[in-house]
């Protein structure tokens, strides 16, 4: 559970918003872009942490929900892209924490973000085809590690 909590930070893994920071410009590109993944993780987080504790045996299996939810965090996994403009990181924007590497690196980001897409949409499959025991072993298995791979990298850590 420690990966996925991870993935279940507040914004994109800091404080909320920048209140009080001078001369942010909140109507930029590079701020929205921040909101928008912002919001995204908190989708991911909510819904990861369902599957995840199902799976886990933590909560009682809920074979509607647990379909549902791993269709939405394979649908919203595959829009985490989207939400990296450069300039949008912790150095460029206060309440940020997407650490500057990421553009960086952006191939190998790429492919950390493809790694939970690809693991979101093994558990809905799994999840849709034979319901929650197909899909229980993937969801305790894949989508944590995927979401710690890509935070321990490019999050910056707020400590």
């Amino acid at each position: 559970m420690l990966v996925l909590v991870a993935c279940g930070q507040a914004p994109d893994g800091g404080a909320a918003g920048p209140q009080g920071a001078a001369n942010v410009d909140v109507e930029s590109p590079e701020y929205a872009a921040m909101e928008y993944r912002q919001g995204l993780m908190h989708v991911i987080a909510f819904k990861a942490g369902k599957l995840r504790d199902m799976a886990d045996g933590n909560i009682p299996v809920d074979e509607e929900t647990f379909v549902e939810f791993a269709a939405d965090l394979a649908a919203v996994a595959g829009m985490i892209e989207e939400g990296f403009l450069s300039g949008s990181d912790s150095e460029m924007l206060p309440g940020s924490n997407a650490l500057p590497g990421i553009w960086a690196n952006w191939n190998d980001f790429l492919e950390r973000a493809a790694t939970l897409h690809t693991a979101a949409q093994t558990v809905a499959s799994q999840a849709q085809s034979g319901g929650f025991q197909a899909a229980q072993a993937a969801a305790s298995e894949q989508i944590g590690p995927a979401c710690g791979n890509c935070h321990r990298e490019y999050r910056q850590r707020n400590e």
